[in-house]
């Protein structure tokens, strides 16, 4: 079975616009992310969940429901639901405070030992909560003062939108590794940090020498991770061994890379983004593999590591962020410069990719493998933008409900949407 989008068409789509029992500034920054809960309710016909939005120092949790018509085939919506009825007309108060921080990402942790959300702050510090606490119970705390370069904490090219600290978590969630600026314009450093017997405490401090920032982490399991730095080279280590790369990727070609992501369905496949709005597909063995084969390989030239595949957005579009779902191994959104959300399905480059033999590779990204592959763009809200803006951290999946995707706005306006698909044979399919 295969799906089939109908572009601009939504199986649901709400928006709240919350109210706020403190007051709040619009301009402060924004992450947001899915809890993993689910309840069944039969009487509203429908699927309760909550995201969890951060914004400045305030975490705040969100009920949101689903509908669920119970037929067998979706209908698309003429108009906005009421995912967000339970909570639309009561002012807000913050869950958690990470006082005197900016909260720029988080991760749900849910029943994980005795914590519920780890959250990071602008300056790469990270805090633990768990329910009932509004404040942290754990922390790892980064200083910005006096003796620490204040260029060395924020992007060179773009100061406010590319982010210099990031957090990756294991698929165990046993381990964090985090990254920053180290108050040296010489070098970035990487933390392994505990999160399951004594969280917080830091196992590892890993410097990588010749970049500014490394602005993402990624697990690819328990235990290999990928740093993505400021001079376009994806390094990628294990967290047990030495404080040096098992492999890497350069990738100087398209523009800055912005971006990556990891599947956590399947433990190979990568994607990453460019400012030019290039989109590339990758398998993480073939990237390994690559380093060890010298065919047509010589003088200690680089090694030859090809893409599975590569698209690209509209108009030159910059990638500010990458997804991959947690649900389906095929399935990834990519966030615009200029906001909008498009939604690939990389089924079709898979089914032409055979890790065995890649000289055919890469595929590039002509009209007939974008047409399949680019399924359904969001333009709703007040994501568009006339100005190219960082988006980080202002998408996600939901864990558990495929398709189920949450954005915030610049304004605070949160948004939930299904996109509309139905499943065809693939033999019907045109």
């Amino acid at each position: 079975m295969a799906k089939t989008y109908k572009p601009s068409s939504y199986e649901h789509i709400s928006s709240l616009k919350p109210r706020f029992i403190s007051r709040v500034h619009a301009n402060q920054d924004k992450s947001i992310t899915f809890s993993n809960k689910i309840v069944p309710d039969k009487d509203d016909s429908a699927l309760k969940t909550s995201i969890i939005y951060s914004q400045g120092s305030d975490i705040y949790e969100i009920e949101c429901a689903l509908p669920m018509d119970g037929s067998s085939e979706p209908v698309p919506e003429n108009e906005y639901g009421n995912a967000f009825a339970a909570v639309e007309k009561k002012p807000l108060s913050a869950k958690w405070v990470y006082s005197g921080e900016t909260v720029s990402k988080m991760e749900y942790l849910g029943n994980s030992n005795d914590t519920t959300v780890v959250a990071m702050s602008k300056n790469g510090s990270l805090a633990w909560f768990t329910d009932g606490i509004k404040v942290p119970v754990h922390i790892v705390q980064e200083m910005m003062g006096p003796s620490t370069s204040f260029a060395s904490m924020h992007s060179h090219v773009r100061p406010n939108d590319l982010a210099v600290s990031d957090f990756g978590l294991s698929f165990d969630s046993e381990t964090i590794v985090k990254s920053q600026a180290s108050g040296s314009a010489e070098e970035s450093i990487l933390k392994v940090i505990d999160n399951a017997g004594k969280p917080s405490d830091i196992l590892r401090t890993i410097r990588v020498p010749g970049t500014t920032v490394a602005h993402t982490v990624r697990f690819f399991d328990n235990h290999l991770f990928a740093s993505c730095s400021d001079d376009n080279v994806l390094r990628f280590w294990d967290v047990r061994t030495a404080d040096k790369p098992l492999f890497v990727l350069s990738d100087p070609q398209n523009g800055r890379l912005t971006s990556f992501d990891a599947s956590t369905v399947t433990n190979n496949l990568f994607v990453t983004g460019f400012s030019t709005g290039v989109v590339k597909l990758w398998d993480v063995r073939s990237v390994e593999n690559a380093t060890t084969d010298f065919t047509n390989r010589q003088n200690g030239e680089d090694p030859i590591q090809k893409e599975i595949a590569n698209f690209y957005h509209s108009g030159g579009d910059s990638v500010e962020d990458v997804k991959f779902s947690y649900t389906s191994p095929y399935e990834v959104v990519t966030v615009g410069g200029a906001g909008n959300i498009y939604h690939w399905d990389m089924e079709y480059a898979l089914s032409n990719y055979d890790e065995e033999d890649t000289s055919n590779l890469p595929q590039d990204a002509s009209e007939e493998l974008q047409s399949q592959s680019l399924k359904f763009v969001h333009t709703g809200g007040s994501r568009r933008q006339t100005t190219p803006k960082g988006k980080k951290n202002t998408v996600t999946w939901h864990p558990v409900i495929d398709d189920y995707i949450a954005t915030v706005d610049d304004d605070s306006l949160l948004s939930v949407y299904k996109p509309f698909a139905v499943e065809t044979e693939e033999d019907e399919e045109e």
